[in-house]
């Protein structure tokens, strides 16, 4: 009896010392967003564990295609006992960032990435007896690829008041390219890498400018002008003063050999009497200058 009071308070002793001890666990980050690299460039797919690495210690990197289940992925590497081994048609382009990795890094770097490198990567840490979790990270990669230049076609009549169908497709591009549909005028719109200035703009300009410069000479002399009126105006008026005429002076029109005739009858000279008679007074012409 006392044998077995014994045996059950060490089983229960034993079951308290095991709830008591904290957890062994493996921890492995992955980033959470995806990543993408265009392709024929490197790929650095980030994984970090945290775990105290024993003789026991193994990594794993695998490749599920997309649209497969996990269970259907392909091994890419293995890291056991200290060694590394590649494996699988990736091989010879896969490496780790850190070798060996038990540091807490077992970052994946891929070189020169395919179109056929587009899925999901599984980084898988196993550390007996550490077996509180499963020590696994997915990673989704994406491979950019340019479209190629798209092949159109179409189908139906042309006519007005029939259906036509018009098609357009890229053997290659990823992510998958999509295509939008626009309606161009009687001339087509030009890219914008096209666009070349057209030469005539520039002798456009220069006529612009010559009509400007015009513009401004005329505005000068006109302003020019009219200052000089304005100075005219004040001026002070210079006036012509008039010679007075003699009571003997010719009249005008009329010469002194006309003026004068001789008498026969007594032999004198007579002046007309209209040229005695004519009288003037002083006159003065204003002149304007």
């Amino acid at each position: 009896m006392a044998g077995l009071l014994g045996t059950s308070l060490c089983g229960a002793l034993l079951g308290l010392l095991c709830m008591s001890a904290p957890a062994l666990a493996v921890e492995v980050k992955v980033p959470a967003e995806p990543l993408s690299a265009p392709v024929g460039r490197t790929a650095e797919l980030t994984c970090t564990y945290s775990t105290s690495v024993g003789d026991n210690f193994a990594l794993e990197w695998s490749f599920v295609p997309p649209g497969k289940p996990i269970s259907a992925s392909h091994p890419i590497l293995y890291f056991t006992s200290g060694h590394l081994y590649p494996t699988g048609s990736k091989a010879n382009r896969a490496s780790l960032l850190q070798n060996p990795p038990t540091g807490g890094v077992a970052t994946l770097k891929l070189t020169d990435v395919h179109p056929s490198d587009t899925g999901t990567y599984l980084c898988q840490v196993n550390n007996p007896p550490d077996f509180y979790s499963n020590g696994l990270g997915l990673i989704n990669l994406t491979v950019l690829v340019p479209p190629s230049s798209p092949l159109c076609s179409q189908s139906g009549q042309t006519s007005v008041g029939s259906s036509a169908a018009l098609r357009c497709s890229s053997s290659e591009g990823a992510p998958r390219p999509v295509y939008h549909w626009v309606r161009l005028g009687s001339s087509p719109t030009p890219s914008p890498g096209s666009m070349v200035q057209d030469p005539s703009k520039g002798r456009v300009a220069g006529a612009v400018i010559g009509v400007l410069l015009g513009v401004l000479f005329l505005s000068v002399a006109a302003f020019c002008l009219l200052r000089f009126q304005r100075e005219r105006r004040k001026r002070p008026k210079e006036t012509y003063g008039g010679s007075e005429l003699r009571e003997d002076a010719i009249a005008p029109g009329m010469s002194e050999q006309t003026s004068v005739r001789a008498d026969s009858s007594n032999g004198l000279l007579e002046r007309p009497h209209s040229a005695s008679s004519v009288t003037t007074t002083k006159s003065k012409l204003p002149m304007v200058v």
